[in-house]
């Protein structure tokens, strides 16, 4: 008997603890490419004809701030227009009185972009779709890397799935598959998607 004792939750998700590498198909060639991030960016490198992408995660405010010499009230002017952003300097108003001085353009860190985690078998970052993906009755089967494969692999042909010992009542990194996934009449259609996939690369 095939005994398997479940992941925590996060563990095969870009918001674990070590960002892992997501396996995606590259848009140039189709071929395998690697997806990678850190809290301020993400970057594409295709293992096959070394295209890359690179994309800021870390987002930013531009704010001009000043004491205005007419009213004497300090203000900040959010500059939300893209081509303004890249000046040193700008002339605004004043929101209180209308009085226009210049000002020097502050650039502010204030966190990161909102990303999701993967839907519709693609990428949270590049939106790329995943390398590892086949279909199931016009349904996806996918992994985000080889090993997440091997952990869809060992969990759905046990024989016996045993949740990890956790303190409280965490979820599994079962819940994050779908039910036609773990059902028993699609369970070994689906192992063999899954061994199939590892071939590929």
């Amino acid at each position: 008997m095939k005994r398997v004792i479940d992941m925590p939750y996060y563990a095969y998700s870009i918001y674990g603890i070590d960002k892992p590498e997501i396996y995606v198909k590259c848009p140039k060639c189709s071929g395998p490419g690697v997806v990678t991030s850190d809290q301020s960016t993400a970057l594409f490198r295709c293992t096959s004809c070394y295209h890359t992408t690179t994309k800021e995660l870390t987002q930013y405010k531009y704010d001009v701030e000043n004491l205005c010499e007419s009213c004497g009230r300090f203000y900040r002017v959010n500059i939300t227009d893209k081509r303004k952003q890249r000046y040193p300097g700008l002339v605004v108003s004043c929101p209180f009185c209308r009085h226009k001085m210049p000002g020097k353009i502050l650039k502010k860190t204030y966190g990161s972009m909102p990303y999701g985690d993967f839907r519709n078998a693609h990428d949270p970052f590049f939106d790329y779709e995943l390398y590892f993906l086949a279909y199931l009755n016009g349904k996806p089967v996918w992994a985000m890397n080889r090993e997440h494969l091997a952990y869809l692999i060992d969990y759905l042909s046990a024989d016996l799935r045993e949740e990890p010992h956790m303190e409280g009542t965490m979820r599994t990194q079962a819940d994050h598959l779908p039910g036609y996934m773990k059902t028993a009449k699609n369970r070994d259609k689906v192992v063999r998607l899954l061994k199939n996939l590892q071939k590929t690369l």
